[in-house]
C-alpha cells in the first residue's frame, strides 16, 4: 500500500524535478541499499522496544523499505510490533520522548492499511494537545532541541496518515517557535537556552524535523517561508563545519571533538532530501553529500552496527560534558540516523537517474 499522501507529495515536488533530473549520478563507494539492509538485518535480531531511539530506527527501516520496494523489511518491522498490536505490551506516554512511539504504528498504518495501527498512534498525537499552552504549543514543550523531532515528527506522521491539517499546523507552529528561540544567526541550534553549545545530534534532530515537515508542508502555509529559511540557513552553515573526511563532529564548531555518526546521518537525511526536492542547489551541495555518505558508510561494520555514536546526552552548561560523552557501537541513535540517510540517498539517486 502506497502512502495515502503520495499524490500530495508528488504535486509538491513535481515542479522541482527538472532542477536535478539531468545531473550526474553521485559517486558512492557503497550503495545505500547495501548499507541500509545491513542495519535492518542487525535490528531485527535485537529485542524490539518502545524507547524513542528504537522507535526512530523502526520508522527508518519502514521508510527504507518503502524507498527500496522491499516488502520483507516492512513485514519484519510489523512482526516486531505484534506485542503492542495485541495489547501485551504498552509504550510509556506523557513525555515527548515517549509519545514519539506513534511514528512507528503510523507508518505501519500507511503501509498496511490496518486501522488498528492508527488507533494508538492517533491517541498519542492528540494527547500532546489535550491541554495546550496559551501560545498554542503542546504542554509537553521543554525547549530542548530534541523536541523539534519528537513532537514535530509525531504530528506530521499524524497528518500524513489522516490528512487532517490540524496535525500539520501543530507541527509547523511548534517548529517555528523553536526556531525563534533556539536557532542562532549562523543557522545552527543550541541544545537548550542554558546549554549554549552546537551539539551534533541535537542539531541533527532539528535538521530531521525540518525535513519531515517541509516534505509535506504546502508552500502556501503561513509558516512555510520561515521553516524553509531556517532549513536553508542551517544547511549552508553545515557545509562550513563538515570535516575533510566528510563527517560532522560531536560539537559542530570544535574540530578537535570526535566525528559522530548519528548527527552525520541526520544531516545527510536533510541534505539529500533538500537536493531531491529542490530546496538546495545541486552544484553547491552534491559533492558534500557524496563525501558525507562515503564517510558514513565506512562507519557501518559487517555486523550492521554503526560505530562512533554518542550515547544519550542531557543538556548542560558545560562544554566538557559534551566533549567527554562516550561513544558506542550499534547504538540505536546511530542505527536510526543511517537508515534515514540511506532512505534519502536511495530517493535522491532515483531522482538523478
Amino acid at each position: 500500500m502506497k502512502y495515502i499522501s503520495a499524490i500530495l507529495l508528488f504535486v509538491i515536488s513535481f515542479p522541482l524535478i527538472a532542477q536535478i533530473s539531468n545531473k550526474e549520478k553521485l559517486k558512492l563507494e557503497v550503495s545505500p541499499e547495501e548499507v541500509g539492509q545491513k542495519i535492518v538485518d542487525n535490528i531485527v535480531e535485537r529485542r524490539f522496544g518502545w524507547r524513542y531511539q528504537k522507535v526512530c530506527t523502526y520508522y527508518g527501516a519502514l521508510i527504507f523499505a518503502d524507498a527500496t520496494n522491499n516488502r520483507k523489511i516492512s513485514e519484519q518491522i510489523k512482526e516486531g510490533y505484534t506485542p503492542f498490536y495485541e495489547g501485551k505490551r504498552k509504550p510509556h506516554r506523557g513525555h515527548v520522548d515517549y509519545n514519539v512511539f506513534g511514528i512507528w504504528p503510523f507508518e505501519l498504518y500507511r503501509q498496511f492499511g490496518d486501522k488498528k495501527y492508527l488507533e494508538l498512534a492517533k491517541e498519542l498525537a492528540d494527547e500532546e494537545w489535550e491541554n495546550p499552552r496559551e501560545d498554542g504549543l503542546t504542554n509537553l514543550t521543554r525547549f530542548w532541541i530534541d523536541d523539534m523531532y519528537m513532537v514535530g515528527s509525531l504530528q506530521v506522521q499524524a497528518y500524513k496518515s489522516t490528512l487532517d491539517m490540524v496535525y500539520l499546523d501543530r507541527a509547523a507552529l511548534q517548529l517555528k517557535v523553536y526556531i525563534d528561540k533556539l536557532q542562532k544567526p549562523n543557522g545552527l541550534f543550541h541544545h537548550r537556552d542554558d546549554a549554549p553549545f552546537f551539539w551534533g545530534r541535537g542539531n541533527g534532530w532539528a535538521a530531521a524535523a525540518l525535513t519531515e515537515v517541509l516534505l509535506v508542508l504546502p508552500e502556501s502555509h503561513e509558516h512555510y517561508p520561515a521553516l524553509l529559511e531556517a532549513f536553508q540557513k542551517m544547511m549552508v552553515t553545515l557545509l562550513d563545519y563538515q570535516a575533510e573526511d566528510g563527517m560532522w563532529h560531536q560539537l559542530l564548531d570544535d574540530p578537535e571533538s570526535y566525528p559522530e555518526s548519528s548527527c552525520t546521518g541526520m544531516f545527510l537525511y536533510g541534505l539529500a532530501s533538500g537536493l531531491e526536492h529542490g530546496w538546495l542547489a545541486y552544484v553547491k551541495y552534491s559533492s558534500n553529500i557524496e563525501r558525507a555518505w562515503n564517510a558514513l558508510a565506512s562507519y557501518v561494520n559487517e555486523k550492521g552496527e554503526t560505530r562512533n555514536v554518542c550515547v544519550g546526552t542531557n543538556a548542560k552548561d558545560n562544554k566538557k560534558h559534551y566533549l567527554t560523552r562516550p561513544t558506542s557501537t550499534g547504538n540505536f541513535h546511530g542505527q536510526a540516523a543511517v537508515l534515514w540517510a540511506a532512505t534519502a540517498m536511495v530517493r535522491l539517486q532515483e531522482k538523478l537517474n
